[in-house]
């Protein structure tokens, strides 16, 4: 190694993994790549990068190999299947640093199937899932939630850090992914509330650029309102990202949440109301898409490019329903708050993650909302995760209450506020129950 650097092998050069393989071989690193379709691997090779034709190659005579291949299906394939996998060139000793997001059970599965199956227990495994998009990806500012062995992360800490801009350790193998699935519910519960939002100031004939502007300086704001919204307003469906992924992280939310059945299930009802939308959209061939298209669920088979076409109208406020962007911001606000709290209480349900991490970690990715670093830290110390524990909720229930009510004025579809409201009616009717007794007591 000429440059002192240790090597890499890197398999899933995607929009994500391509960016994350090419920022190390700008860093200094000899990454030598794999994925299935060549055009990526041509354009890693222009960048700079190492083609292998089979994982096997890809893993021979590299210090550390990471995997950014999309779910955990692709993930076991790659180490185990077959005379070309991962499993069968990897040096001893070495390293396989899993950063795709796959379920928290999964990675004892591999461990064991290393151990067992394969009969190589003495690869060190990694669990170093990543978040915020391509472009964090690319230029090495990703937030990645790392965690395994002490010594063997310690070891990992140069390509880790190279790849990322926040580097959180986790504890113990499988707390990086238990992370993941946290901050994804929030991911989740987030881009589908863009959608949902635009499409009623598109709706109802407000400038949705305007829109989007007062958004990003109110309580509504958030990353992914911030970065889906620009395509709705380009009318651009190129997959960024892909309603495929984030499907594929509601799955892992929602089946984690109920992995336990009976009174320890947790009932994610933002994030599965998220899920049930986001397969609305691949009932409507949006699979491959953008996940941006989503907006369309919300609009008239006629008039997809709606939130487009507004960004230029006159600003207006329709008298039969008054909805207006104040009314918009206050049903990201409310969405947003309920989620927040949700994603919180499922941190407490999984366990072994420390909810003042969890709250740094989502304040600075690609989950974060305005109404979380608002509202959560002064739930931290009670560490109790119901909108009834809210200071806010009062207020910010009560605006939701109004934006649905005007959506159904108009026979809107609000599915994500429409949750969203419930939960702060059930936090109203806990708090009351809770006033009732305290009074009973007196």
């Amino acid at each position: 190694m000429s440059s002192g650097k240790p090597t890499v092998g890197f398999a899933g050069l995607g929009a994500m993994g391509g960016g994350m393989a090419t920022n190390l071989v700008k860093n200094g690193f000899s990454v030598t790549g794999f994925d299935v379709y060549q055009p990526l691997v041509d354009k890693f090779v222009a960048a700079g990068g190492k083609a292998a034709k089979t994982p096997r190659e890809a893993a021979t005579n590299v210090d550390f190999f990471v995997s950014m291949v999309a779910n955990a299906q692709q993930n076991a394939s790659l180490l185990f299947e077959g005379e070309d996998c991962v499993s069968k060139g990897l040096g001893k000793n070495k390293t396989f640093i899993l950063c795709s997001t796959t379920p928290p059970p999964f990675l004892h599965e591999l461990r064991k199937r290393l151990d067992e199956e394969a009969g190589r227990p003495d690869i060190k495994l990694l669990d170093c899932p990543v978040s915020g998009g391509t472009i964090r990806a690319a230029d090495g500012t990703l937030s990645i939630f790392e965690s395994g062995p002490e010594e063997d992360l310690n070891a990992a800490k140069e390509v880790l850090s190279t790849m990322s801009g926040n580097l959180y350790r986790m504890g113990g193998i499988s707390n990086g992914t238990k992370t993941k699935t946290i901050h994804q519910l929030l991911a989740a519960t987030n881009i589908i509330t863009a959608s949902e939002a635009m499409g009623l100031a598109a709706t109802v004939g407000l400038n949705t650029q305007s829109v989007a502007d007062h958004v990003k300086d109110s309580s509504g704001d958030s990353f992914m309102f911030s970065n889906r919204v620009p395509h709705m307003l380009q009318n651009d469906w190129h997959p960024y990202s892909a309603l495929a992924i984030i499907l594929k992280d509601t799955y892992i939310v929602t089946d984690t949440a109920r992995a336990t059945l009976g009174p320890e299930a947790f009932s994610a009802p933002l994030a599965n109301t998220a899920h049930y939308t986001y397969l609305r959209g691949v009932a409507a061939g949006m699979l491959k898409d953008d996940d941006a298209k989503l907006v369309q669920l919300y609009l008239p088979a006629s008039q997809g490019s709606l939130v487009s076409e507004m960004a230029s109208a006159d600003i207006k406020m329709n008298s039969s329903h008054q909805v207006s962007k104040e009314t918009i911001v206050d049903l990201l606000s409310g969405i947003h708050l309920a989620a927040s709290v949700e994603a919180m209480a499922f941190c407490a349900h999984l366990g072994g993650i420390d909810r003042k991490v969890m709250y740094e970690i989502i304040s600075k990715a690609a989950g974060w909302n305005a109404m979380f670093t608002q509202c959560i830290p002064g739930m931290l110390e009670k560490d109790s995760w119901s909108l009834a524990d809210c200071a806010e909720a009062k207020e910010v229930g009560g605006k939701l209450a109004e934006a649905v009510d005007k959506c159904r004025k108009i026979n809107y579809p609000c599915p994500m506020a429409a949750a969203a409201l419930q939960q702060f009616s059930f936090a109203t009717l806990r708090d009351k129950e809770l006033t009732s007794l305290s009074r009973h007591d007196r």
